[in-house]
């Protein structure tokens, strides 16, 4: 742990959280049964937003789900980043990922990850007296440097790729299992399991549980127990797989007694990968999907569910996104968020527990260099660019640099309205070149490993993409770079 981090989160211990009271936290939960509520964030891997029952889906059944969206709120304009990686490090950071240097996915051959002065949301619960746990997928780096629980986690157990190791079940840093595809359904109940006991091991004091499933990902691998069970393909049977996983944990909170003081939000980490050629996710309303940055790459379905704050069945309209989770969490566990750097998440309990006001906490979003919404309005500060490869692209267009959309009256993006409203282009094309200014002012390094050169990543990356007979030849450059 780094000097820096070290400090941030010793202040914190003495005096900053308002819980402790000068005390330390886990002893006054030993004698007074502490209020504060579970959290149970659950991330799933390239879902659509057209593709749960309560938001809109006909092909795909979602009740477990559904009866989230009923008991408790439905977010509709949840932003994240376009792909897995960064959508990850904002949870993680409560910032953009671009300000760690984390625009794109991390490979484990890229040696990189979360760098260590980061405070992540799972250090400031676990100080503020919450025990913590990950399941599932973490892809923050597959390195000892980056590992979850060098990173606020008590409890992991998931998929990682160490070094050139294939991927594997961990429990913390103990082998479980070498496995094939993490995608694979038969590893769903495995996760449930690990999760269900997390949530009975911790049911006397707080917890944070970051629930992670690496579906509906490609390859679409569905267990026997769901496959051909839907009516979208080997992916709509995935989704109907994390639709039980949801049941099952909520089934667990409920049988332990602590259902009504814990809060469970449910939410994708990027769109669905579109053009396939059997089967795919859908974005709905929305234009486009993974790896794009129209609203179909970053915008996803959210539900929340609180039975003892939030009211049932509301609707929420309002610009929010995964970058709110940290000072969210903060306030309701009584962590303090970070001064030392900056934030770009708000706490937004207030709409957790169904308030409105006339001013929106967020009126701004933002993929930085990328695109920019302001309330209605979102402005593409360069070209925005349909998703996937290729050959996957079918009809579907990018968009020019400076094309304006309305989103109320267009939240297809169909109609670019910059030449009616000149005037708005320039006031976004200026916030966000503000934006640019304070970020590069303040920019944070991605974590890098003890041996990783620029020369060793870009030969990495030539053996990676190497035809099969040129392989030993890059293998051998890698290793001679590695032997310096």
């Amino acid at each position: 742990m780094s000097y820096s981090k070290l400090v941030f989160l010793a202040l914190l211990i003495f005096g900053v959280n308002k819980f402790a009271n000068a005390e330390d936290p886990l002893e006054k939960n030993k004698r007074k049964k502490d209020k504060r509520p579970n959290i149970v964030f659950i991330l799933t891997d390239d879902q659509g937003y057209g593709d749960l029952g309560c938001f809109g889906s006909k092909t795909i059944s979602t009740p477990n789900i559904d009866k989230l969206s009923d008991e408790g709120i439905k977010f509709t304009n949840f932003y994240v980043h376009n792909r897995c990686s960064p959508t990850r490090m904002a949870f993680m950071t409560g910032a953009y990922a671009h300000r760690t240097e984390l625009p794109r996915v991390i490979y484990w051959f890229d040696r990189m990850g979360i760098h260590e002065d980061e405070i992540t949301t799972a250090e400031l619960l676990k100080e503020a007296g919450y025990k913590t746990g990950i399941i599932g997928k973490w892809h923050l780096g597959d390195w000892d440097e980056f590992h979850p629980n060098k990173n606020g986690f008590d409890h992991f157990y998931g998929f990682l790729e160490y070094g050139r190791a294939k991927t594997a079940i961990y429990r913390n840093k103990t082998l479980v299992e070498n496995i094939k595809k993490k995608t694979h359904g038969q590893h769903s109940p495995k996760l449930v399991k690990e999760a269900v006991k997390f949530i009975k091991d911790n049911k006397e004091q707080p917890f944070f549980l970051y629930y992670a499933s690496p579906l509906p990902h490609t390859p679409f691998l569905p267990s026997q127990k769901f496959k051909g069970t839907s009516n979208q393909g080997a992916y709509g049977d995935q989704v109907q797989d994390i639709d039980w996983q949801v049941g099952e944990l909520m089934k667990a909170l409920k049988e332990n007694g602590i259902d009504d003081n814990t809060l469970v939000i449910y939410t994708s980490d990027n769109g669905p990968e579109l053009g396939l050629p059997q089967t795919h996710g859908t974005s709905g309303i929305l234009r486009d999907g993974k790896w794009s940055n129209f609203e179909g790459g970053i915008r996803v379905p959210c539900v929340a569910r609180w039975p003892k704050q939030m009211p049932k069945g509301e609707v929420n309209n309002e610009i929010v996104g995964i970058i709110d989770m940290l000072p969210t969490f903060c306030a309701l566990s009584g962590a303090s968020v970070p001064t030392d750097r900056p934030i770009d998440g708000r706490n937004i309990v207030p709409y957790l527990q169904g308030k409105t006001s006339d001013a929106s906490i967020h009126e701004t979003i933002i993929v930085p260099g990328k695109v920019i919404r302001h309330n209605e309005w979102k402005y593409a500060f360069e070209e925005m660019e349909a998703g996937g490869p290729i050959q996957n692209l079918g009809d579907r267009k990018h968009a020019p640099r400076g094309t304006l959309f309305n989103l109320k009256d267009d939240p297809s993006e169909t109609v670019d309205v910059s030449k009616e409203h000149p005037d708005k282009v320039k006031e976004l094309d200026k916030m966000m070149r503000e934006f640019l200014s304070e970020m590069r002012k303040n920019i944070k390094p991605i974590g890098k490993t003890a041996e990783f050169t620029d020369e060793l990543l870009k030969a990495e990356w030539k053996y990676q993409r190497a035809p099969r007979d040129q392989k030993p030849y890059y293998k051998s450059v890698v290793d001679s770079l590695l032997q310096k």
